[in-house]
């Protein structure tokens, strides 16, 4: 492969991941919007659970097209036994914290939401470094995970406020609001990937002792293109089922028709 194509490649990849981080970003903040507010069991742990799932979802897939994306001069490989945990860890993980956001908006359930989705995001990118058996070995600085997480707990938290402020629910930029909470989202989770990624030297790496396990390139494929196509149908479904919630609470249902009710004549008898 020529190095105008392998730097070609490593673009279009990265431009994947930012898509795939924004779609995950905008389902977690939309199907969070329904459950606010709704009561019962029952009615908020589907918006709960999609919730989790596409932001959990999003992180993992970000971080394997992240890693494939850095041009390294040797092939990606992963553990077997550790993609299953690092695929469905994090939805797990992410639920605390979207069942937080789904009963409460003010600034302890936002700060507390903001610190566990980090903490989640810094895992699983940690999580996939290490499952590629890196050779000769990986030693982590430090100093640039503790940026990666502060940057990530600051970055979440303002994505918060912004996702859930009075702004993103009264006015005429609403949308706008959300779509950029997503926005500023999915970037704080590529510059925690690429801080976590300079950590562990991967440019230093000569080879994965997984190379002939769960391939690199069958991964990006699923994360690269199963994810984003499954997300983006249910941002599509999301924003349909918004527009007839809109257009229910604006009238737009069947109405009612009542007929004036006839008003009774009263007859005056004479006295004989």
């Amino acid at each position: 492969m020529s190095p105008s194509s392998h730097s070609e490649s490593s673009l279009l990849l990265w431009v994947v991941a930012a898509i795939v981080a924004w779609l995950s970003a905008y389902l977690f903040i939309g199907w969070l919007r329904r459950a606010q507010g709704v009561s019962g069991w029952r009615s908020v742990r589907g918006p709960v659970a999609l919730a989790s799932a596409a932001l959990g979802a999003g992180m993992s897939a970000a971080m394997v097209l992240a890693m494939s994306a850095e041009g390294l001069a040797y092939a990606l490989g992963y553990r077997w036994l550790a993609v299953p945990a690092l695929l469905l860890g994090p939805v797990i993980a992410c639920l605390p914290a979207a069942w937080w956001l789904s009963r409460s908006q003010k600034l302890p359930a936002l700060f507390g939401s903001g610190l566990m989705l980090a903490a989640v995001a810094l895992a699983v990118q940690v999580g996939w470094v290490s499952a590629a058996g890196l050779r000769p070995g990986v030693t982590w600085q430090f100093e640039l995970l503790g940026a990666a997480a502060a940057l990530t707990t600051a970055g979440f938290v303002a994505a918060l406020w912004a996702a859930y402020s009075d702004a993103s629910r009264e006015g005429a930029n609403k949308a706008l609001w959300r779509a950029g909470a997503a926005a500023a989202m999915a970037l704080t989770l590529i510059a925690g990937q690429e801080l976590v990624s300079s950590s562990a030297a991967l440019q230093a790496q000569v080879g994965s002792i997984y190379l002939r396990q769960a391939s690199a390139t069958w991964l990006c494929l699923v994360a690269g293109a199963v994810v984003p196509t499954i997300m983006a149908a249910l941002a599509l479904d999301l924003s349909l089922r918004n527009r007839t919630r809109r257009h229910s609470s604006r009238g737009g249902g069947f109405v009612e028709m009542t007929l004036p009710k006839r008003r009774k004549r009263r007859r005056r008898y004479r006295a004989l």
